[in-house]
């Protein structure tokens, strides 16, 4: 029985090593990514190592004997119970997650989504596939919300917004990929199309943009987008140029209208890489009126204060990429961790949607699709 628990103890103590290396990697390595060679990326191979170590420590010995045991058991066992304590608090997070599921915000309404998978499935098992064994990095989601704003303008009432991101479009992706996707954004039909960042990877794959993915894209009301972080590590000012007919707000706002009425659009410049201003981005706004926002990372919600933004759209995070049954997304590049992974979230005067986006580095995702999110604009209060 005793080494029942012992067993259990250090399980326990191995998970908790498992969610201190995610907190390193998350918060500080992916977290402060401001190059593309990161000065903090050596934690990856040492941070492990040390924790394996420290767990390995302890020996086991009589109780009576533990005071006069080694100075290296003793620190074992301190680092044994912290690590346990830190793996049971994962654990415990997990079931209360899956066992209250949070409820769908206020001023939001989310449909069924369509999949349409163009990659066919080569494990047969279905329970397989909903553990992890097939790659989702072809089975396109479409994603469709609503969401409600009290004072929106009249002439928005119904507006349509389809949101694109990180597609790192390279040469091995398939062709007709990008096809569905332009295929589905003509079917949807949108006023509005932005697009999130991160478009490639490396600069020679610039070209690209406008052979492949650009192509058949259109909305009425135009199409807007912001850079990413690989994009300004591939070349920023040859990726603006590759994609003619693209507005890019950087730090600033345009007006959008409809029928007369008017409706703010804010873009911020990225965290990692970029160089936000936004008092920038906000001058002559009216903090007081609907507005709407896009950017590329999430953790932009840092830096806005008490504005409001009625829908800020943002990517980055590819929702995780590689999902784990019962864990979840694990390995997120945010200082938030996997709090802003994906989906819905008001924090203070915003409502923000993170997009799980459409490309993959390396070409894998795990029980983690590419979306392309769509939303459209309702005036009034959620009436369910």
């Amino acid at each position: 029985m005793v080494g029942v628990i012992f067993a259990l103890f250090v399980g326990l103590a191995l998970l908790g090593d498992a969610r201190i290396f995610l907190f390193v990697l998350n918060r500080v390595v992916f977290g402060s990514h401001r190059h593309e060679r990161n000065p903090w990326s050596w934690l990856i191979w040492i941070v492990p190592p040390l924790l394996l170590f420290l767990t390995a420590l302890f020996r086991p010995i009589a109780s009576e004997e533990w005071l006069l045991g080694s100075r290296a058991s003793r620190i074992g066992a301190a680092w044994l119970i912290v690590a346990a304590a830190v793996g049971l608090s994962w654990l415990l997070d997990r079931v209360r997650v899956h066992a209250f599921p949070p409820h769908p915000l206020s001023g939001t309404h989310t449909l069924l989504p369509e999949v349409i998978r163009l990659r066919r499935a080569h494990i047969p098992f279905a329970f397989l596939r909903r553990l992890g064994a097939h790659n989702d990095v072809y089975d396109l989601e479409i994603t469709r919300h609503e969401v409600y704003i009290d004072d929106l303008p009249p002439g928005f009432d119904g507006y349509r917004i389809a949101f694109l991101t990180d597609p790192h479009v390279t040469p091995s992706a398939r062709r007709d990929f990008y096809g569905e996707i332009a295929a589905r954004l003509q079917r949807y039909d949108p006023d509005l199309l932005l697009l999130g960042g991160d478009f490639v990877t490396w600069h020679r794959h610039i070209p690209l943009l406008g052979e492949v993915f650009l192509r058949d894209l259109h909305a009425r009301d135009g199409l807007f987008a912001v850079l990413g972080n690989h994009d300004y590590w591939a070349g920023a000012e040859d990726v603006v140029a590759a994609m003619s007919g693209v507005r890019f707000l950087t730090n600033r706002s345009v007006m959008l209208t409809r029928g007369g009425d008017t409706l703010p659009l804010i873009g911020i410049d990225e965290v990692y890489r970029g160089s936000p201003d936004v008092e920038r981005a906000f001058d002559g706004i009216d903090s007081s009126a609907p507005a709407l926002g896009v950017s590329h990372h999430p953790d932009v919600i840092d830096l806005l204060g008490g504005r409001r933004v009625d829908l800020l759209l943002c990517g980055h995070t590819h929702g995780g990429q590689i999902r784990f049954p019962f864990f979840g997304a694990v390995v997120v590049p945010s200082r938030h961790e996997a709090a802003y992974a994906s989906g819905f979230h008001r924090v203070r005067n915003v409502l923000l949607y993170v997009s799980r986006g459409i490309g993959a580095v390396p070409p894998l995702r795990i029980l983690c699709r590419p979306e392309l999110a769509t939303f459209v604009l309702r005036r009034g209060h959620r009436a369910w």
